[in-house]
């Protein structure tokens, strides 16, 4: 976590400070990802059974689709277009967060459409309790319908499309789907390429002329940490791009996102994989783009991209009260969505300290309420706490005053 003190974002200390942040979250996302393509597919790692359905299931047929060479320009689906976007916890999101479909959402909005969002989902997983359903976005008010969960793969995929795409019949289908297939099954480079195949097909039986984006996998901690992990990711999104030209008809036209163009995984993902406020705008804005360049459907999304703070929005409320022993206080809070860590300032006003230090430790929901020692009896002091999720912080709570007994 950062430390108290005048270092900014640009600094190297601050640099250092949260590539070392995120290289710890690293493990901590592994174990979140099993969990999540445990829900999936029925356990946290693929049973000898599930690994038996998995190539079973690879071994699908490819749906048959006539190419075609590039297509111009196309019409847009109306000024109320129905769009659904497919993808995993990168698109779902997670609690506290705005999601990059809140991002394109709007700027769809500010172009003068009505984008009607659908899909069987409707809010974000809470990343404290392991659960879906949780609706603590930072800004509701968006069409957040979508067809995205946690641990959501290709694989299983290909063969649902359909039937979700005749359910809320879209107009585009806006897909990110693949990493958690690579990543957790292991599926193989040219078992991905006929997923992928299988998936187009099965919407497109659903829906003759449904317009797709396919989004490509965007850089993480895992691609930056593991060159053979990194070369999977780069030869699946070859394939997007040949899939996509291979098999776009004017009739049903096929487009690829540059989503992971720009993305700083240091700078962009809050825990090395998923995105923040900044990493939102930067996915929401390549889909735009293409929306906008091959579907007339909206205009670019404006550059330069805006920076916007990262980290939990909700300010916590702290109380302060005396603790059981001298030189004790206990100190209680709100919980912020989405923020798993606090950290914790302090100043002793008796002896007349002007700057909060803070500890160097951060606290975790868990440990809400928490005692603080070694407190100089009839001393007054003053307390703040600071929510974090991953590597980013940023809202503080109120100042709370106590004289220690």
């Amino acid at each position: 976590m950062r430390q108290s003190g005048s270092r900014g974002p640009g600094s190297p200390e601050h640099g250092m400070r949260r590539a070392a942040a995120l290289a710890m979250l690293a493990v901590l996302v592994a174990g979140c990802g099993a969990a999540a393509a445990g829900d999936a597919s029925g356990s946290s790692s693929p049973t000898p059974a599930a690994s038996r359905t998995a190539a079973s299931a690879n071994a699908t047929s490819p749906a048959t689709t006539q190419p075609t060479s590039s297509q111009p320009p196309v019409k847009p689906a109306g000024r109320s277009p129905r769009i659904m976007i497919v993808g995993d916890s990168i698109t779902k999101g997670s609690s506290g967060d705005y999601t990059w479909q809140y991002r394109l959402y709007k700027h769809l909005r500010a172009d003068g459409f009505r984008p009607r969002m659908v899909g069987p989902y409707h809010a974000l997983y809470n990343n404290l309790t392991k659960k879906e359903n949780d609706h603590s976005y930072a800004d509701p008010r968006f069409g957040h319908a979508n067809d995205a969960t946690w641990g959501m793969t290709l694989l299983q995929q290909k063969n649902k499309i359909g039937a979700t795409v005749a359910a809320y019949r879209p107009n585009y289908l806006l897909v990110m789907l693949g990493l958690d297939d690579m990543f957790w099954f292991g599926v193989s480079q040219a078992n991905m390429a006929r997923n992928l195949t299988t998936f187009i097909g099965s919407a497109r039986a659903a829906r003759p002329h449904i317009r797709i984006v396919l989004g490509v996998i965007p850089p993480d901690i895992h691609t930056q940490s593991n060159p053979a992990f990194a070369a999977k990711v780069e030869t699946f999104n070859t394939t997007i791009d040949a899939t996509a030209a291979q098999l776009s008809t004017s009739a049903a036209p096929i487009a690829v996102a540059r989503d992971g163009a720009g993305i700083n995984v240091a700078a962009d993902l809050w825990d090395g994989t998923h995105l923040n406020a900044n990493g939102e705008i930067k996915v929401a804005a390549a889909f735009s783009d293409v929306l906008a360049a091959k579907f007339g459907l909206g205009s670019a999304y404006p550059t330069p991209y805006p920076v916007l703070p990262t980290g939990p929005l909700v300010h916590a409320r702290l109380k302060v009260r005396a603790g059981r022993s001298f030189g004790q206080a206990k100190l209680s809070w709100t919980l912020v969505p989405g923020a798993n860590s606090y950290r914790v300032f302090t100043k002793d006003l008796s002896v007349n300290q002007t700057d909060f230090k803070a500890l160097p430790f951060p606290l975790i929901p868990a440990q809400d309420p928490w005692t603080a020692g070694l407190l100089t009896s009839g001393d007054t002091y003053v307390f703040k706490l600071q929510a974090c999720k991953g590597a980013d912080c940023n809202a503080f709570s109120n100042v709370a005053r106590i004289a220690a007994p």
